[in-house]
């Protein structure tokens, strides 16, 4: 019985990984200038983008980023998230299809509306 438990806990690993530590070399942007040319990525669900929208933003939420990461240009990105599992998910995939991620924001952090201009 515990072996099967050991096993179970081995092949669990990863995914806990992927979801839980945090990306190194990530940082938190707290404001956008008007002269960056980093391209923002929202990968917030539906209902979280539509209640904070970000104008400037491409919107598409993380189960679609796999087959759509192609809509996003090959610059530097900001990713717009709601949660620290979102962020760590996201600028991985967006790492693996070669995206430079310059940092996120967390939207829910935010207390104010803010209209990135990028």
């Amino acid at each position: 019985m515990s072996m099967v438990i050991a096993v179970v806990l081995l092949a669990m690993l990863p995914l806990l990984y992927r979801r839980y530590v945090p990306v190194r070399g990530t940082k938190r942007i707290s404001e956008f200038h008007e002269g960056c040319e980093a391209v923002l990525v929202d990968v917030r669900d539906f209902h979280e983008a539509k209640h904070l929208p970000m104008d400037s933003a491409i919107h598409i939420p993380l189960p679609y980023l796999a087959r759509q990461h192609n809509d996003i240009p090959k610059k530097e990105v900001v990713v717009v998230v709601s949660d620290r599992t979102l962020r760590n998910l996201s600028i991985r995939q967006l790492r693996k299809h070669g995206y430079d991620v310059k940092g996120y924001w967390c939207a829910h952090d935010q207390n104010r509306y803010m209209k990135a201009s990028i």
